[in-house]
């Protein structure tokens, strides 16, 4: 049976954050971000005509629509602009790869996470050299896991058996986790006191064979498939470390942790937004802003008031310039000023039309 905790360890705000998915797949991240901006630099008028193309498109050919129809049909297309820009980015790097592998490291923390109950507690991207960090260290009742996650749209084989192009891959694996268990067996020689290192690489890919087997052994390292993970961590049932040698643990590998990272923050700033933040910040705000100020002018134009309109286009530019200077809504401040600008456009647009007919 597996032992539970009895949350005598003291835990705090910075160790609950090691764990957090906003440490995972630091690395990942930063080259993912490199082959971005990389392509965003000299393809910027690209990515923002496909940007606000299908907006734009979208208030022109909504004049003869009337009511809902016309905001329905004005959101729908507003909304493809981002997805345009992401799928061309995605198409146009490569960078698919990279976000893929990020998720395996993301798939590997979810399921290690939920065995905080079971007294494990997980650090994510923990850096011991400069230059590399380790996925996952995992401290618990059975002693102190070092975990290398990887993923592969291609089956992966297993030791000894089915030789494809995949061993090499394989082979690169197993030398990073047992390079990664080697760097913290040196820097935390004195406090793991005898404690045996367990070298663990979690393999994820889109498919897998029944035939071969959940889990092995291949070179001291075990290898794991994504799937049987939390089955293999259910079944640890050796006791290597008491409440006190997990506490004594934590505490210097969390030190190490914090003290990086404030290095690294030092050294080139704070580390890259995760996708998920990012997407919040830079399209889910702006487009809630966006959107905003958009239904906003629809009920203001049932007034039929020409000075209601021109109230309100001041009052959003002024709105969104007074949130830009709050870090948390600025995303949302960014779509009001774009919706107040695309309204003022409108409005133009049907002034001249008027003008003129």
């Amino acid at each position: 049976m597996h032992r539970k905790s009895t949350g005598r360890i003291e835990t705090n705000r910075h160790t609950k954050q090691l764990g957090s998915r906003e440490r995972v797949g630091r690395h990942s991240r930063k080259l993912a971000w490199g082959q971005v901006k990389s392509f965003v630099r000299p393809n910027w008028k690209i990515v923002l005509v496909l940007l606000f193309l299908p907006v734009g498109g979208s208030l022109l050919l909504s004049f003869r629509m009337k009511g809902a129809e016309r905001w329905i049909f004005v959101g729908a297309f507003g909304a493809s602009g981002p997805w345009l820009v992401a799928i061309l980015i995605i198409l146009w790097t490569g960078v698919g790869n990279t976000l893929m592998g990020l998720e395996g490291e993301n798939y590997t923390a979810e399921v290690l996470r939920k065995f905080r109950i079971h007294g494990w507690f997980l650090v994510n991207g923990i850096k011991i050299k400069r230059t590399a960090d380790i996925d996952h260290v995992l401290i618990g009742p059975a002693g102190l896991l070092v975990i290398e996650s990887k993923w592969s749209h291609n089956p992966w084989p297993t030791s000894g058996q089915n030789k494809t192009f995949m061993t090499g891959a394989l082979e690169r694996a197993i030398s990073q986790a047992l390079r990664n268990r080697m760097d913290v067996e040196w820097r935390f020689k004195k406090d793991l006191a005898g404690i045996t290192v367990k070298a663990v690489c979690v393999l994820w890919s889109s498919e897998y064979s029944e035939s071969e087997p959940l889990w092995f052994e291949y070179r001291g390292v075990l290898v794991i498939f994504g799937p049987a993970l939390n089955s293999w961590l259910k079944n640890l049932t050796e006791i290597a470390l008491d409440e006190p040698g997990i506490e004594r643990l934590l505490k210097v590998i969390e030190h190490q942790a914090l003290s990086r990272d404030a290095y690294d923050v030092t050294q080139s700033g704070p580390p890259p937004r995760t996708i998920q933040k990012f997407i919040l910040d830079s399209v889910v705000a702006p487009f809630i802003g966006f959107m905003l100020v958009v239904y906003a002018f629809v009920l203001v134009a049932l007034a039929h008031q020409i000075w209601l309109f021109a109230l309100a286009l001041f009052f959003f530019a002024l709105s969104g310039t007074a949130a830009l200077r709050i870090s948390y809504l600025r995303g949302v401040a960014i779509g009001l000023l774009l919706g107040d600008a695309a309204s003022s456009l409108f409005l133009s647009a049907h002034l001249i039309r008027f003008l003129f007919r």
